[in-house]
């Protein structure tokens, strides 16, 4: 199931962003929506932890949807095996927050903050070499 980038970003957006992406180009945005999903899964971990489950599938649901966003953000033809990879870690990720949120494991969220952080890392890093 393939969601737009419209549709990542509007649930970064009710995870409480101010209207920054309103003149925000790609790169920021992608940050913006890394941003929004590690905050989302700090929620999640506290909603397991707390054994809030109806409060858990919202925040998967809004992390699933943040991810459709970044993968419709990949230029796939341009960005060749790179952005195949990319393409492929988050559905990796997606795979993870399914298994996390059906085992309430956490184990799942921790491979999905370091897998997400990790490529948070290098966009910045994409930021900062185009500057």
């Amino acid at each position: 199931m393939m969601l737009d980038l419209n549709d990542g970003f509007s649930a970064y957006k009710s995870t409480s962003v101010d209207g920054r992406a309103a003149s925000a180009d790609i790169h920021k945005l992608v940050l913006m929506l890394f941003d929004g999903f590690l905050d989302e899964l700090e929620r999640v971990t506290g909603h397991i932890t707390q054994k809030r489950y109806d409060k858990k599938a919202e925040s998967i649901e809004k992390m699933m949807r943040i991810l459709g966003g970044l993968e419709a953000s990949l230029d796939l033809e341009k960005g060749g095996e790179v952005a195949e990879n990319m393409r492929q870690l988050y559905e990796h990720c997606g795979q993870a927050l399914l298994q996390a949120s059906l085992k309430n494991d956490l184990a799942f969220i921790d491979s999905v903050r370091t897998v997400m952080t990790n490529l948070q890392e290098g966009w910045k890093g994409l930021g900062s070499a185009a500057a």
